[in-house]
């Protein structure tokens, strides 16, 4: 399969298009803030049109302001919209309604197609979504051994 470069401008005006037609779009991801689920260049998410309100949990590709395209969880529900978080972070964005684009329908991930109604991610969600006030420490730590590994490698 041969890959090209586009500008996001240009990609995000097609996948709108095939979402305004009822059709799915795929997007491989870039970024590490939805680690450990989806990790950057190797896994993609299927979108499809976000035609009814999200729930906790789902992901959702949105627009916070021009130009800028993100693809987080929906953490929390509120009156004016939605708390959304990266995997990877601990600090809640507020997104409104007219900013989402997409919600994630399902991912690929070394060739395989896997629902978001697949066990194993529903289970991932349900812990991860519930222990979000332990994240921080998690990143930390992780944060902590990576520089400690770095370390001892320069060591040797």
């Amino acid at each position: 399969m041969q890959e090209i470069t586009v500008p996001v401008e240009s990609l995000m005006e097609i996948i709108r298009l095939q979402l305004v037609t009822g059709g799915k779009a795929n997007l491989v991801v870039t970024g590490s803030s939805m680690l450990p689920m989806l990790r950057e260049h190797r896994d993609s998410v299927i979108l499809v049109p976000a035609e009814e309100k999200l729930r906790v949990g789902d992901i959702a590709l949105y627009e916070p302001r021009e130009g800028k395209y993100i693809l987080h969880r929906v953490m929390k529900l509120t009156p004016e919209g939605y708390l959304f978080c990266g995997d990877n972070q601990a600090i809640y964005e507020p997104v409104t309604d007219d900013k989402i684009i997409a919600r994630v329908d399902g991912f690929i991930r070394k060739g395989k197609q896997r629902s978001m109604s697949f066990w194993g991610y529903r289970i991932y969600r349900l812990i991860w979504v519930r222990l979000f006030f332990l994240r921080k420490y998690y990143i930390r730590l992780r944060r902590r051994l990576g520089r400690w590994r770095r370390a001892r490698n320069r060591r040797k």
